[in-house]
């Protein structure tokens, strides 16, 4: 008697629990946050493009904290490297250590700093730094003053090219 109260009880539960996952939906694999916003991702634009999120008609643009023209030639002048961190708000753009396809022997890592909202060369700061390769490793070859000038008049350059631009399409 014990022995089949014991198979009842089992039973019992064994229908329970499986009556009890019967009801459940399966689950998203890549849930999203109810709070998340519908559409393209925040850098995404409409074209899938990081440089089209910051092509703005209207100059006025309260998420750019940086002169936007100066952002965006700055974007484009590095969109060949690895963006490490890019900070619309801060005037921030950091890239990752990028080794050339034609030199496999080199590194070099950019650092941009945009410090104000107009566009002038004392609203830019540009750092280039170089590693070379040796039997041991990779060399700090330290900052490239030379090549972060020409990359500074590179980026003043196509900003004040795109504020044209914008200005004309008014």
């Amino acid at each position: 008697m014990k022995h089949t109260y014991i198979k009842s009880l089992m039973l019992t539960t064994s229908l329970t629990l499986a009556a009890c996952g019967s009801g459940l939906e399966a689950t998203d694999p890549n849930p999203k946050p109810h709070d998340a916003p519908d559409g393209p991702g925040l850098f995404s634009g409409k074209t899938g493009n990081l440089l089209d999120s910051f092509d703005n008609k209207d100059s006025s643009n309260a998420s750019i904290g940086v002169d936007p023209y100066l952002w965006r030639a700055s974007l484009e002048a590095v969109s060949f490297m690895p963006i490490y961190q890019a900070d619309s708000a801060g005037g921030v753009i950091l890239t990752d250590w990028y080794t050339s396809p034609n030199n496999s022997e080199e590194q070099f890592k950019v650092n941009i700093m945009l410090l104000g909202k107009e566009l002038s060369p004392s609203a830019l700061n540009v750092s280039v730094f170089k590693k070379g390769k040796t039997a041991s490793g990779w060399t700090d070859l330290g900052s490239q003053e030379a090549t972060a000038k020409e990359l500074e008049e590179t980026i003043l350059t196509n900003a004040r090219s795109f504020r044209v631009r914008a200005k004309a399409s008014q």
